[in-house]
């Protein structure tokens, strides 16, 4: 079977199409223009890390360092083994939905799938995992539609996942006896808000009828749009439509189940480590109930659903810092922001040397089978 023909631009991660960029406009000083490009994303990084902490110093009176070094020290052997046998249940379950959108793909090069990449997410803000992945998919021997749609399906369960959280929480809250006021108030009506529009778009793709009947709808805009834009007429959107809910459904048939499983078992898990964490570092059940830390987890996923900086670097601890010790009291700030921090060493900062590691053990091999395969005709 014959290699499929990868366009270059979809074997070229974001680091290099911006480096090219670059040596296009300055070819005499690309080096520079790639030093100062990495000086850049780790200043940025920095710069929201040190942002967030001087909000959060500025927030909370009780925020004392050594505190919050005690909290983190005074876990035990067991707790430490705990944290890690759920991590890597979290990265199984990442796996899984990875290779759960690929027809015959292995968990295990699932997992290679999901970690190389959310190396390069943790860095660099946006969707640059999704070349990564790609490429990945392709060099495996899958055609490029497969591949474009697996990279696809993945990102509408990532992020699916991310907006429904917020209306299960709200939900939650409307059914329960807790009071809503105040800022809670605004979360759940945001929550609301959006679980409508998932409603309407879920019935819409529902029906070829409803698809058809809504591009439309939405075909006079969007020309509308495209011609200010200088861009050509589209074809006739309302087809377009159909045919994409067609192939989408048509591949996804017997995926999308164990696909959704898979996207709930990752938030699932990824809930137990901020709960667990929270938990070892002091902050008890009668101060926090685990629904209310869940609320916290929501809304948080539905705020970073927009990556601002790489691995929402500053901008979730402020939020689970600030909407946890809001919820427990500012006596349980020290210890709830040691469970945060142990958080997210576990899911973004853990994430960069293993996956960036990933990354370049799985380009090596990806190369020297390249050449092996070169090699063998040339030898027979």
């Amino acid at each position: 079977m014959p290699d499929p023909v990868v366009p270059e631009s979809v074997l070229l991660d974001p680091i290099d199409v911006y480096e090219r960029e670059l040596a296009a406009e300055h070819p005499l000083g690309s080096s520079k223009a790639k030093v100062r490009s990495i000086i850049f994303r780790a200043i940025l990084i920095i710069g929201a890390l040190v942002i967030s902490g001087f909000i959060l110093i500025s927030t909370f009176e009780d925020l004392d360092y050594e505190a919050i070094v005690d909290s983190v020290t005074s876990l035990e052997d067991a707790d430490f083994i705990a944290l890690l046998a759920m991590w890597v249940i979290w990265i199984a379950a990442q796996g899984l939905l990875t290779a759960s959108l690929v027809p015959g793909l292995p968990v295990r090069r699932g997992v290679v799938a999901y970690l190389g990449p959310a190396g390069v997410t943790s860095i660099i803000p946006g969707p640059s995992d999704l070349p990564f992945r790609l490429r990945m998919f392709m060099a495996w021997g899958y055609s490029p539609a497969d591949s474009t749609l697996a990279v696809a399906a993945g990102s509408v369960f990532s992020i699916g996942i991310k907006l429904v959280l917020p209306v299960v929480a709200a939900i939650g809250l409307l059914v329960s006896d807790a009071p809503i006021e105040g800022t809670l108030r605004t979360v759940v009506v945001i929550a609301v808000l959006v679980g409508l529009g998932i409603f309407a778009i879920a019935f819409i793709v529902s029906s070829e009828k409803r698809t058809a009947r809504i591009g439309r709808v939405i075909a006079p805009v969007y020309g509308f749009v495209l011609r200010l834009l200088r861009k050509p007429e589209p074809p006739d959107v309302a087809q377009t439509l159909i045919a994409a809910r067609s192939e989408s459904l048509g591949r996804l048939r017997d995926r999308w189940m164990i696909g959704t499983w898979a996207t709930v078992a990752t938030a699932a898990t990824r809930f137990a480590l901020l709960l667990m964490a929270i938990r070892f570092t002091g902050t008890a059940e009668d101060a926090i109930s685990w629904p209310q830390i869940f609320v916290v987890y929501a809304v948080v996923q539905g705020l970073t659903v927009l990556p601002i900086t790489a691995g929402d670097a500053g901008v979730s601890e402020i939020a689970y810092i600030g909407l946890l010790t809001a919820a427990a009291g500012s006596q349980y700030v020290n210890q709830i922001t040691a469970g945060v921090l142990i958080f997210r060493v576990l899911t973004w900062v853990v994430i960069i040397p293993i996956g960036l590691a990933t990354l370049g053990v799985w380009q090596r091999m990806t190369s020297r089978q390249s050449k092996a395969e070169v090699a063998t005709p040339a030898t027979s």
